[in-house]
């Protein structure tokens, strides 16, 4: 029965070592040149998930705006896509986190008025996410961030690997993962690394990484030109959000979007405040 290095032969370790040696002080070519090397050979872990939890995306606001199509909600169209920590520039996709105080914290928010958006996928629907660094977080902690109860079948396949190889896999892993959630901007090398995921495997949609600034936390980069085949838009709301101390914050004033038309036009119910609620759509929104 074949292992998992011996369907994907992971570089040799000595050589691998060299490369992560090499990489500190390399130019940033020579940095992409090498990410290029060990993603070619590496098996990228994906998951099809399906309609389940809500992810958020926030954006600041002004104090009177209410923004009025469901495309705000969103990416915004036209221009060229700026670089982020999992897209060079050009290439779009859509940031959204697993709860609301991920996407505050995201959006850097100390005291203002937020747009807060929630998507979901839809019935019927999936989307395949492949989490980085995933079979070094089950080596570690017996559990992926998003292979559930998959994860000991993970752990069962990396225990049947030759040591040295094993080794090769989970530190080109635990190396790929590092490039991606340690870069500061202009995020260079994270970005090359997302993009190299994406290109590697076309059905993947997005890809699943820890929140830098709110441990335990989960991000999620969606490519917009995959979103309308598995997602949808369940709600949205304004509110005034103040950072208050360790990740929580405080909301208030929260007004909601309580229908989308089909043309996207946003239909606010103004004036009525519901503070700490989801108001949800009885079936996601999409063009």
């Amino acid at each position: 029965m074949k292992t998992i290095t011996d369907s994907y032969p992971p570089l040799p370790l000595k050589y691998l070592l060299s490369l992560i040696r090499e990489f500190e002080n390399a130019s940033l070519s020579l940095k992409q040149t090498i990410i290029s090397e060990l993603i070619k050979v590496h098996p990228i872990l994906s998951v099809d998930f399906s309609k389940g939890s809500v992810l958020r995306r926030a954006r600041k606001i002004e104090e009177r705006d209410y923004p009025e199509s469901v495309q705000e909600l969103l990416w915004r169209l036209g221009g060229v896509a700026s670089v982020g920590r999992a897209n060079p520039e050009g290439y779009p996709v859509l940031y959204v986190a697993d709860r609301p105080e991920t996407a505050f914290s995201e959006t850097h928010i100390e005291g203002s008025f937020v747009l807060l958006s929630e998507i979901q996928i839809r019935d019927g629907c999936k989307c395949r996410i492949a989490p980085i660094g995933e079979m070094v977080r089950v080596q570690r902690s017996g559990r992926g961030f998003l292979s559930g109860d998959a994860s000991s079948i993970i752990n069962n396949m990396l225990n049947a690997c030759s040591l040295n190889e094993a080794k090769s896999l989970l530190i080109t892993d635990a190396f790929l993962f590092e490039c991606l959630v340690k870069d500061d901007a202009p995020y260079s090398v994270s970005s090359y690394v997302a993009k190299s995921v994406f290109e590697k495997n076309s059905n993947i949609s997005a890809i699943a990484y820890p929140s830098v600034r709110q441990g335990g936390a989960i991000n999620f980069a969606v490519k917009t030109e995959d979103f309308w085949k598995s997602w949808g838009v369940v709600g949205a709301r304004r509110m005034h959000v103040l950072n208050l101390a360790c990740g929580f914050y405080g909301t208030s004033m929260t007004e909601h979007v309580v229908e989308i038309t089909t043309q996207g036009k946003l239909v606010w119910d103004k004036g009525v405040v519901e503070n700490d609620i989801a108001k949800r759509f009885v079936k996601a929104w999409r063009p």
